[in-house]
């Protein structure tokens, strides 16, 4: 069978590695280059407890299967791909500021206790015990400890070595310019090079998934792009970093080597991926207040990102109404959270012609009445 992808973020890149390990002629199609759109513009963290709460929709339960698949898909990358990515398991520290964040975060505490997750309430001192870096007039604080992360920067390098050590094929700087459909049937795509014909094609294009021609009205999901402005900071004299990922008040912050990410706003203007000084103010100031030695550090990067957004904030994982097309997009906040298993769930629909019950909840078709 041969599976051309359009797009190599870590979506693309870790479905068509999947499919060239069972043995697919696999090709991917990038506009840019591999991994430096929203995978790389991202922050790497795996924190499904954080961003779903006690949720048990199927949103929810696809983020804690990513996150449970994350550790054998780590090994088995850098073993593929000769390459590390910086896993590791660091836990999340969720901050209260004030009384009502306090008795949100124990209310949150007990419900996710009763359905086993590995989670401690926090007092300030025991708090700033477990991450001292934390400011000293927090009221209290949520500790999860299967949160984890990955260098983000590090992953597209190493899915695209993995893919092409597998025998797939990586196309960058060619952007897919239409779909080929033949009697009503997706069977290749148009590039530069040509037509390019396929058994199947697969759309994992993030915020410009909706944009390819050829597809008719309402054969690809709406995805648009929610803009999202980061910044990097480095201590002027090495002082430490936070030990995990710390959530605040509109404001997460996560260390990676020797920086620390802030982020991220989300903002609804297109494709605009300028960064403002007031959103990088605001997110040095949040940061801050939850850890106020990050006042002393200074900016050494800033970026953003453009988010794959639903109009549910739901992903979209399947078939759509057109034979032999296939998306996976709309991952928003959390693409590389759900990659492992979207990988998963793709390749054995794609291998197996059936999607598994979970992934229903994600068809493409829902937008349009199909």
């Amino acid at each position: 069978m041969k599976v051309l992808i359009v797009g190599a973020g870590v979506a693309g890149l870790a479905i068509g590695w999947r499919l060239a390990q069972a043995g697919c002629a696999v090709e991917v199609y990038e506009r840019g280059l591999a991994g430096r759109q929203c995978t790389w513009a991202a922050a790497g963290m795996l924190a499904a407890t954080a961003e779903t709460g006690t949720a048990n929709d199927a949103h929810a339960q696809l983020a804690r299967r990513g996150l449970a698949q994350w550790p054998a898909f780590a090994r088995e990358l850098e073993a593929a791909s000769g390459c590390s990515i910086g896993f590791r398991h660091c836990g999340t520290v969720l901050v209260a500021l004030d009384s009502d964040r306090a008795d949100a975060l124990l209310a949150l505490a007990r419900k996710l206790k009763e359905q086993n997750e590995p989670v401690d309430f926090l007092t300030p001192e025991a708090a700033l015990a477990r991450e001292p870096t934390l400011t000293p007039e927090l009221t209290a604080a949520l500790y999860v400890a299967n949160d984890a992360q990955v260098d983000n920067r590090a992953l597209g390098p190493a899915l695209s070595t993995a893919l092409r050590r597998a025998g797939g094929v990586l196309h960058e700087l060619c952007p897919v310019r239409a779909l080929h459909i033949e009697k009503n049937r997706v069977c290749g795509v148009t590039t530069q090079k040509g037509m390019q014909p396929a058994d199947c094609v697969i759309v994992a294009a993030g915020a410009w998934a909706s944009l390819l021609e050829g597809a008719g009205a309402d054969a690809l999901p709406p995805v648009r792009p929610a803009k999202g402005q980061m910044v990097a900071l480095t201590s002027p004299n090495g002082a430490a970093a936070p030990g995990h990922l710390v959530w605040g008040p509109d404001i997460y912050i996560v260390p990676q080597g020797g920086a620390v990410m802030l982020g991220g706003t989300v903002e609804d203007c297109g494709f605009d991926t300028s960064v403002t000084k007031e959103a990088c103010a605001a997110l040095v100031e949040r940061a801050v207040r939850v850890v106020p030695g990050l006042v002393d550090w200074r900016v050494n990067e800033s970026w953003a990102g453009l988010r794959p957004l639903t109009p549910d904030e739901n992903p979209v994982l399947g078939a759509t109404s057109l034979p032999g097309l296939f998306v996976a997009g709309g991952q928003f906040r959390n693409g590389i959270l759900f990659a492992p298993v979207v990988a998963e769930i793709l390749c054995r629909f794609i291998l197996g012609g059936t999607l598994e019950p979970l992934a229903t909840a994600f068809d493409p078709r829902r937008f349009s009445g199909h």
